[in-house]
């Protein structure tokens, strides 16, 4: 996928040693073409065993074990892995001495692990104790919306509807996707159902106040996931003060 030229500048070090674990999934794979077009030269990519040992651009790709991720070469690791190895794998990492930003679920509501949107609450960042979490992929975007009409005017109750695409169910739903023929995609509600709601609306919930520090706000989500490769879309109706 091409990315134009970036026009933003960083604080990051060119010479930090980055790690991109998850390097082969879909997500992976955009980070290290970031990272590459940012002019970061330090960077390993890190998967499972199965991957270990392919080339990802000039990158051989390293088996992400705890005494790989432990062994104290590494500044900054970018976790883009599921839920369960992200809390098997990221305390090592943090363990050798670097900074993790990860992608899960798994660090987003603990309590003293900042969960960071850079333009709403960019500051919380700083107050890291080894990891940082990042939102999920629609709590970012409606924060992003909703910060600036709280500044303005107070939040009440928010409703969201998401349509979400497949790329935020990995690799092999996007080749699954490819492989439909036009016409015959679907929707779908494939996410944890718990006899009340999907997890993916209780997290959105969840996220936003913590993100927003409005821990009673009125948040009711319903979520959707549409047969399209990239993109997400949410309809927002806020109420103010």
């Amino acid at each position: 996928m091409p990315f134009g030229p970036c026009t933003k500048r960083s604080s990051l070090d060119r010479s930090t040693r980055i790690g991109v674990v998850g390097a082969t999934g879909a997500v992976g794979r955009v980070t290290l073409e970031l990272l590459q077009e940012r002019g970061y030269g330090n960077v390993r990519a890190f998967a499972s065993a199965r991957s270990a040992g392919r080339l990802l651009g000039d990158l051989v790709v390293e088996e992400a074990t705890p005494d790989a991720l432990a062994a104290g070469d590494l500044d900054l690791c970018l976790f883009s892995v599921g839920t369960a190895t992200s809390r098997v794998l990221v305390p090592h990492a943090v363990r050798g001495g670097a900074i993790v930003i990860d992608k899960s679920s798994a660090y987003r509501l603990q309590d003293g692990i900042p969960l960071v949107v850079p333009e709403v609450n960019g500051e919380r960042a700083l107050e890291h104790e080894g990891i940082i979490a990042n939102p999920n992929c629609c709590s970012i975007p409606l924060t992003m919306a909703l910060k600036p009409l709280y500044d303005a005017a107070g939040l009440t109750r928010v409703r969201v509807s998401t349509y979400q695409s497949v790329s935020g169910a990995g690799a092999a739903r996007m080749d699954e996707l490819r492989a439909t023929l036009p016409g015959e995609g679907d929707l779908a509600m494939d996410w944890d159902f718990d006899g009340v709601e999907f997890e993916e609306a209780a997290k959105l919930r969840a996220e936003t106040r913590k993100v927003l520090e409005l821990p009673s706000l009125p948040v009711s989500a319903t979520c959707v996931r549409v047969p399209v490769l990239v993109g997400h879309a949410e309809a927002v109706w806020a109420e103010t003060e």
